[in-house]
């Protein structure tokens, strides 16, 4: 038990390290004006990318958590949408789309640690319940989407109640799918047990192994769908339901 939160804080300190290392030196080096090209901005995330996968490796070699990755990542530009049920989430997403860029909540810029990241990262500022900030997202979703980028995001807008449960998806990035004509990626993430979730104390988190199980679902293409499902509120709701049916098939698995 004590050996497992040590090195739970040893690998917490070292995500800290990282995230600073990469918002505060090696990414602003790269993207040296604020008007870099695609190419420039790309490299910049595939240095965020190698990151995490070493990351990720370093969780599982110190048997922090085990990793099951099933399904294939679409390869162009898509919105990848998820529940999330761990604080994890955000990385995970990262892992298998180097391109990435996320969505995240406005508090994050007052976060000593992410804030640089987020912002030489080129990732999007979250809804703050106005009209503008929805028209604002949209737009510039579109344009990440036309430059080849990923859009990755958790439409639940907070952190999943338990490993199964998955709340109403919020439907604004879903406009910006069908505007560009885009595909939209469901992935599920299934925790077992749920660790670092909402109001859970980090120290949970060591008590045993945990399991990390993350597919990425097929692809749901707007224009194969009926006229009437042709809109972001029932792309959005069909994708929080693909989602949840996963989840609980995963979830009977592994208590079978």
């Amino acid at each position: 038990m004590f050996i497992r939160m040590g090195l739970t804080a040893y690998c917490f300190i070292q995500f800290a390290i990282q995230v600073l290392w990469l918002g505060k030196w090696i990414m602003p080096r790269i993207i040296k004006k604020p008007s870099a090209n695609h190419d420039v901005r790309r490299r910049a995330l595939h240095h965020a990318h190698q990151h995490v996968v070493r990351y990720i490796k370093t969780l599982s070699m110190l048997r922090l958590i085990s990793f099951e990755f099933i399904g294939t990542p679409i390869k162009e530009s898509a919105l990848i949408v998820a529940n999330h049920p761990s604080l994890l989430d955000f990385i995970i997403l990262m892992h298998d789309f180097p391109n990435a860029i996320c969505l995240y909540k406005s508090q994050t810029r007052d976060n000593p640690i992410l804030s640089d990241f987020v912002n030489i990262a080129g990732y999007i500022e979250g809804m703050d319940g106005t009209r503008s900030a929805s028209k604002r997202i949209i737009n510039e979703c579109c344009e990440r989407l036309g430059e080849g980028h990923h859009i990755a995001l958790f439409p639940e807008g907070t952190r999943s109640k338990s490993n199964i449960d998955v709340a109403r998806f919020r439907a604004t990035a879903f406009h910006a799918a069908l505007k560009s004509g885009v595909g939209i990626q469901p992935v599920a993430i299934y925790c077992e047990p749920l660790f670092l979730g909402k109001n859970q104390p980090w120290s949970t988190f060591s008590k045993a192994r945990n399991r990390m199980v993350v597919e990425y679902m097929e692809p749901i293409q707007s224009d194969e769908l009926p006229i009437a499902m042709q809109n972001a509120r029932s792309l959005a709701d069909l994708a929080r339901d693909q989602i949840a049916a996963k989840l609980l098939l995963l979830h009977k698995k592994d208590h079978s």
